[in-house]
C-alpha cells in the first residue's frame, strides 16, 4: 500500500510546530498579559495534570470503539486548540479567561500526543508502512525551530503574531489530517485467544510489569523537566541568563534529532530493552555531569547528552508500548507510557521548586537520586513480559 511516512511526517512536524511554541513561551506571554507567576504557574500545572488524567480515558474510548475514531479526535482537538489561540487575539478578553483557554490549549495539545504515536501504529496495522524515527526527529527539529522564532516574534513583534505563527502550523496540520486514506480498525487474525479492549483499571492487572516500567518513565520526566525548567536557577551562578537557557534548550533538540531520524536503523541493532536502559543511564550521567559543571560552556556541552538520553526514550517509548501490549489496548498502552512521562515532569516541576528552596546544591543531587531510580526500576522491568501478552498471539 501506500508509504505514510511523508504524510505522518507533516502531521508530527505541524503539530510540534504549534505545541512546542505555544507550550516554551506560555510563562512569559502570559506573565506580560498581567498574570501573577502564581496563577501562571497554577494553570500550566493543571493542564499538565488534566492532560495526565485524560489520556488514558480517550484512549480507553478509541480502543473500545468498533470504528476507528483517532483521525477525527486528533482533528477535534486541533481544532479546540486552534479556537482558544483565536480567543487570545480578542482585544477585550479577560485577564483570567485568557489563561483558562491558554490552560484548556495546553491540555488539548498535550493529549494528542499518545494519539499521534497510536496513529502511527495503526497505520502500519492497516497495512501503510510509516517510518516513526524520520517523523519523530522532524517532530523534535521542528519543537527547536519554533521555540527560537516564537521568542523572536514575541520580543519583536507582539503576542497577536505569536499566535497567527502558531495558527498557521495549526490549521496545516489539520489539513494534513483530512488528506489520510479510510482506515479501518485493524482485527488480528489466526489468534489462539481473542485479546478484548479493557478498563482503565483492567489495564494495571493485565499489564502488571509493563505498567511497572513505566515508573521509570515517571523519574526520567521528572529529571528531565525539573533540569529544563530550573536551568536558570542552575546557569545564574555561572552567569547565565535565559539566552543561554534558551541556546542550551536549541542545543538539545538539535543534537537529539539525527538519533530519532534514524532510529529505526538503531532498533535493527539494539532491543528496545536495552534502549531504554541506555536512555535511562543517559538520564543518570546528565544529573551527574551537570551536579559538576562549573561553567555555561559545560553545560552546553552536557546537553549534547540529549543523543543517549531523551532522544532514545521518545521514539522507544512508543515501540516498548507496542510490543508489550496487546492490540485491542494499542492506544491504551501508548496513552499510559505518554501519561507516565507528562506526570513524571508535573512531579520534576513541583518537586524542583520544593528543592530550590534549600539551594542549588540540593536541586542537583535530587536531580541524581530520580535518575538512579529510573536506572534501577528499567534495569528490574524492561525484559519481563506480562502473561496476557505471552497468551496473546497477534
Amino acid at each position: 500500500m501506500h508509504n505514510l511516512t511523508a504524510r505522518y511526517s507533516a502531521t508530527q512536524f505541524t503539530h510540534w510546530a504549534s505545541a512546542t511554541g505555544a507550550t516554551s513561551l506560555a510563562t512569559a506571554y502570559l506573565l506580560g498579559r498581567g498574570l501573577s507567576a502564581g496563577t501562571a504557574g497554577t494553570l500550566l500545572a493543571l493542564g499538565g495534570l488534566l492532560s495526565c488524567l485524560t489520556q488514558p480515558i480517550l484512549a480507553a474510548a478509541t480502543d473500545r470503539s468498533p470504528r476507528f475514531l483517532l483521525r477525527k479526535m486528533l482533528l477535534g482537538m486541533s481544532l479546540l486548540c486552534s479556537v482558544c489561540y483565536i480567543m487570545q487575539m480578542l482585544p477585550q478578553l479577560p485577564l483570567t479567561a485568557a489563561g483558562i483557554f491558554y490552560m484548556v490549549a495546553i491540555w488539548s495539545a498535550d493529549a494528542m500526543v499518545p494519539l499521534l504515536n497510536a496513529l502511527s501504529v495503526s497505520c502500519q496495522q492497516a497495512g501503510y508502512p510509516v517510518n516513526y524515527g524520520i517523523a519523530r526527529g522532524l517532530g523534535t527539529l521542528a519543537s527547536a525551530v519554533s521555540t527560537l522564532a516564537i521568542g523572536i516574534i514575541l520580543a519583536r513583534f507582539g503576542s497577536v503574531w505569536m499566535f497567527v505563527f502558531i495558527l498557521f502550523f495549526r490549521a496545516l496540520n489539520m489539513l494534513n489530517l483530512l488528506r489520510y486514506p479510510a482506515i479501518r480498525k485493524a482485527v488480528p487474525d489466526n489468534i489462539k485467544k481473542t485479546a478484548e479492549s479493557c478498563s482503565i483499571g483492567q489495564f494495571f492487572l493485565r499489564y502488571p510489569w509493563y505498567c511497572a516500567s513505566l515508573v521509570s518513565i515517571v523519574f526520567m520526566g521528572m529529571y528531565l523537566a525539573m533540569a529544563e525548567n530550573y536551568m536558570i536557577t542552575i546557569m545564574q551562578p555561572m552567569g547565565g541568563d535565559s539566552s543561554h537557557v534558551g541556546t542550551a534548550l536549541f542545543i538539545s533538540s538539535v543534537a537529539g534529532a539525527p538519533v530519532i531520524l534514524g532510529f529505526n536503523a538503531i532498533r535493527k541493532k539494539i532491543s528496545d530493552s536495552w534502549l531504554l536502559k541506555i536512555a535511562a543511564l543517559g538520564f543518570l550521567l546528565r544529573a551527574m555531569l551537570v551536579w559538576q559543571a562549573e561553567s555555561i560552556t559545560a553545560i552546553f556541552c552536557i546537553q549534547l547528552l540529549q543523543i543517549v538520553s531523551y532522544a532514545v526514550l521518545a521514539p522507544t517509548q512508543v515501540c516498548h508500548a507496542e510490543a508489550k501490549v496487546c492490540r485491542a489496548d494499542m492506544v491504551k498502552g501508548q496513552a499510559f507510557t505518554s501519561a507516565a512521562f507528562a506526570m513524571g515532569c508535573a512531579a520534576g516541576n513541583f518537586i524542583g521548586g520544593q528543592l530550590l528552596r534549600w539551594g542549588v546544591e540540593t536541586l542537583l543531587r535530587g536531580g541524581i537520586v530520580m535518575a538512579l531510580l529510573g536506572v534501577v526500576i528499567i534495569f528490574l522491568t524492561a525484559n519481563k513480559t506480562d502473561s496476557y501478552r505471552t497468551a496473546v498471539q497477534e
